[in-house]
């Protein structure tokens, strides 16, 4: 029988609420495997609204701190944290973590630097504590249908990335710091998502050539509808917040099976917007759905007139089959597509895999088995993102290497300057 963990939640903001819901659904699959002993925001009306969900939730509140130094100091059972802060508390909250032998479930972006996540990431590593990443987009059952069919090589060998998104204006959907220099900046925040997909996708990136531009330097509050779960804290937000970080980034990667990758990232684009995935391969073009919709691939082969329906596509890689907690949660193991309540952030997908990955962790920290993003596919994700902007500041082509290894981080500097990292 597993363990029951000692839970803590540290942020308490929308993201926070949501994570909070996934809770309740690993509850609903796997009863039993956590205790939400503390919830954790330097602003206390939030983390008492926060218990009161999770009392509504489980029946039972947990205590109330500004700090994980509190925290731990009055509950030195805590052996699970979930960090769901704004980025730029990442690293100092994870290492503080590491430091008192707690676990660790990082919410993306890992950290806002690269500097930042080798911190986070030697922390966990002199102490002995586990760490993964929330990275939610791969785990999505068509994102593993769509890895399994390019493994196969069902559209051939990737010739293309393509990956455009576009939409925002100059409107604010959440917490003003994800438009700040310090905080990663407001392509890093969601992008990262992307970036990680097309690693996971397609391999590894060699170099990248990018630029970067802040469009709209101030985000207006005022009259827009905030994202689901940041609805409780709307009346806090300023009418008008001033943006230092970028809102534009295009990009041409190289990856190191010589297939080459655009990536558009626009959100400052005014209008309906827009959004595609697709890759095309000497034999064909996959088109990836949104992720958490449920909705199937498209797929297209220059041997088969139209587009492949589920079974055609289940038919070209027979043994595809999702992992057991996978299967359990969207019911089945072999999905082309899947219908839950909702889609999107707050939908039954997306909480099922924010369950997913808790109890990924709970299972590293009971068996030793591995979490499958840790803090180097944490820092890659981040890095590639990074060296989009490194690129832009450099005028230059940027090889990867540069990046992880931390000798180009002039346009992180910033923030590493205003955080307090050594590099």
């Amino acid at each position: 029988m597993s363990k029951r963990h000692r839970l803590a939640l540290a942020g308490c903001g929308g993201m926070g609420r949501r994570h909070l819901r996934g809770y309740r659904t690993l509850e609903d699959f796997e009863p039993g495997r956590i205790e939400v002993v503390a919830v954790i925001d330097p602003e206390l009306e939030r983390a008492e609204f926060v218990a009161g969900e999770a009392e509504s939730f489980f029946g039972d509140r947990p205590q109330v701190y500004r700090s994980l130094e509190d925290a731990i100091a009055g509950s030195s059972e805590i052996e699970v944290l979930d960090i769901v802060a704004a980025a730029s508390a990442h690293h100092s909250i994870a290492s503080i973590a590491a430091e008192n032998g707690v676990h660790v479930l990082c919410e993306k972006p890992m950290a806002p630097t690269v500097a930042a996540c080798r911190a986070m990431q030697a922390a966990a590593q002199q102490h002995g504590t586990v760490l993964s990443v929330a990275e939610n987009y791969r785990r999505d059952p068509i994102s593993r249908l769509a890895q399994a069919l390019l493994e196969a090589g069902a559209i051939g060998d990737i010739r293309t990335v393509l990956d455009f998104a576009a939409g925002g204006g100059r409107s604010a959907s959440a917490g003003g710091w994800q438009y700040l220099r310090k905080q990663g900046g407001s392509i890093l925040e969601s992008g990262v998502h992307n970036a990680d997909m097309q690693m996971y996708l397609a391999g590894p990136v060699n170099q990248v050539t990018g630029k970067v531009r802040l469009q709209e330097s101030e985000r207006i509050f005022k009259g827009t509808r905030v994202k689901g779960f940041h609805d409780h804290y709307a009346h806090t937000y300023p009418d008008v917040q001033a943006a230092d970080a970028p809102d534009l980034m295009m990009a041409t990667l190289e990856f190191e099976s010589d297939a080459l990758g655009q990536w558009l990232y626009d959100k400052a684009a005014h209008g309906p917007g827009f959004r595609r995935f697709t890759i095309f391969g000497s034999d064909g073009q996959i088109d990836l759905p949104s992720v958490r919709t449920g909705q199937p691939l498209r797929l297209f082969r220059d041997d088969y007139d139209g587009v492949l329906d589920g079974n055609d596509m289940l038919a070209l890689v027979p043994d595809f089959s999702l992992d057991d907690r996978t299967a359990r949660f969207f019911g089945g193991e072999r999905l082309a597509r899947y219908d839950l309540s909702e889609s999107g952030v707050g939908g039954g997908g997306d909480l099922n895999i924010l369950a997913m990955e808790l109890a990924e962790l709970l299972d590293a920290i009971d068996n030793g088995t591995p979490v499958e993003v840790g803090p180097e596919e944490g820092l890659l994700a981040v890095a590639l993102v990074m060296a989009c902007h490194e690129s832009s500041e450099a005028g230059r082509i940027v090889r990867m290497e540069e990046v992880v290894g931390g000798s180009l981080n002039t346009y992180q500097n910033v923030a590493n300057r205003e955080l307090g990292i050594e590099v």
